[in-house]
């Protein structure tokens, strides 16, 4: 009986030390070039060409009941979500439950899946966006850079999706120093949940890596007043699924984060959004880069390398700043008369060819000379397990 019990003690054990050896030691090594700014002497310009009267509200990141209510997100129902959202005029909705698919509108001409990945204390989330299956890929402890890349490329196997990293300074699940060296993700989440992130934004953009931004509600209960429709995505784009995909991939969108505290109710906050300002041009003329809408707003700042404030417009419709040439990117923040913010993608400079960054590779080297020694291991304490077995005999 005490022989039983010590190996059924034992059985966690071996199961944790499993698991960290997985996620630590064999798990894929990378090597990450150091980073540097954008250069090139072309300048991109995601809102080239936009049409002003495209601009389509979305949300990507919000959940509902599941799991028979154990997860955030079970005063939510998938049809109270998607009524509350129709009356706030979005025509993009999507439901990003924990490790599932849901497919509440697969008849739409606009309807893309989308699942938020990850289920570790951390907050290492990913949202998926038009996934065609669930990917149960993670890593369960304190992720190392290593894993994090790994989970990334995990899910970018499939070419067609677009992965986003949400929340990312929850629980420290990412650093200032990750995300000078992470790569192969398209989108970050600059709001969520009435949290501003653009200081790790910053840090992605004076690294070099051509990411864009998204801004999602993030919304566990929809009762109350402030939980849907704080933040949100203004999509340039016809109402079409690879429309709207092209739109994310290329930056064509502008994040939103409403100041909800100016609301008291669902129908002041409808009549708010609805008073927002519209962005009429994102035009680059000449190294001039010109923000323009259709009623003055607070103010309109331009923003370089490392976060510094370059120029600032106030009580106007129309801002500009001159593109020198010690500037690696310039990306725009909008304080409308409400409070509420507008997030802009960067105009960044590129060789005129891709925005693509290849700056990492994975190390078989590495990767492999740790497995090797694991293996090795395990096959010399079975041989003396054996050699003693033997010996009994």
């Amino acid at each position: 009986m005490k022989k039983f019990k010590i190996r059924t003690y034992l059985l966690p054990v071996i199961f944790i030390f499993t698991i960290v050896i997985l996620q630590y030691v064999v798990n894929r090594k990378y090597t990450f070039s150091e980073p540097h700014p954008f250069r090139g002497k072309y300048l991109y310009n995601p809102y080239k060409g936009i049409d002003s009267t495209k601009w389509e509200k979305g949300n990507f990141h919000a959940h509902t009941r599941m799991f028979l209510g154990i997860t955030d997100g079970s005063a939510n129902s998938g049809s109270v979500l998607d009524s509350f959202y129709k009356y706030f005029d979005y025509n993009i909705i999507g439901i990003s439950n924990y490790q599932k698919i849901e497919k509440p509108d697969e008849s739409s001409e606009w309807f893309i899946p989308v699942y938020e990945h990850g289920y570790q204390y951390y907050k290492n989330h990913q949202l998926v966006i038009n996934a065609q299956k669930v990917s149960w890929l993670d890593f369960v402890f304190r992720q190392t850079l290593n894993n994090k890349q790994s989970v990334i490329d995990h899910l970018k196997k499939d070419t067609s999706v677009i992965v986003t990293i949400v929340h990312p300074g929850r629980r420290k699940a990412y650093t200032y120093d990750d995300f000078k060296y992470l790569n192969n993700y398209d989108c970050i989440e600059i709001v969520s949940t009435r949290d501003r992130f653009s200081f790790f934004y910053d840090t992605i953009l004076s690294a070099g890596h051509p990411v864009f931004i998204m801004a999602n509600d993030d919304s566990h209960d929809l009762s109350r007043i402030h939980d849907g429709c704080h933040s949100f995505n203004m999509i340039n784009t016809d109402l079409v699924r690879d429309s709207i995909l092209h739109s994310l991939k290329t930056g064509r969108s502008v994040g939103v984060n409403l100041n909800t505290e100016a609301y008291k109710t669902n129908e002041e906050k409808r009549s708010g959004i609805q008073r927002l300002p519209v962005i009429t041009g994102v035009n680059v003329k000449n190294d001039t880069l010109t923000v323009s809408l259709n009623k003055p707003v607070k103010s309109i700042r331009f923003i370089g390398q490392k976060g510094v404030e370059k120029m600032k417009v106030t009580h106007a419709s129309l801002g500009s700043y001159f593109f020198s040439e010690e500037d690696t990117y310039i990306r725009t923040e909008i304080e409308c008369e409400d409070g509420s913010l507008y997030f802009l993608n960067p105009v960044f400079r590129y060789d005129g060819i891709q925005l693509t960054d290849h700056g990492y590779r994975l190390d078989l080297f590495k990767t492999w000379l740790w497995r090797s020694i694991v293996i090795s291991v395990l096959l010399l304490i079975f041989f003396i397990m054996r050699a003693k077995y033997l010996t009994k005999i």
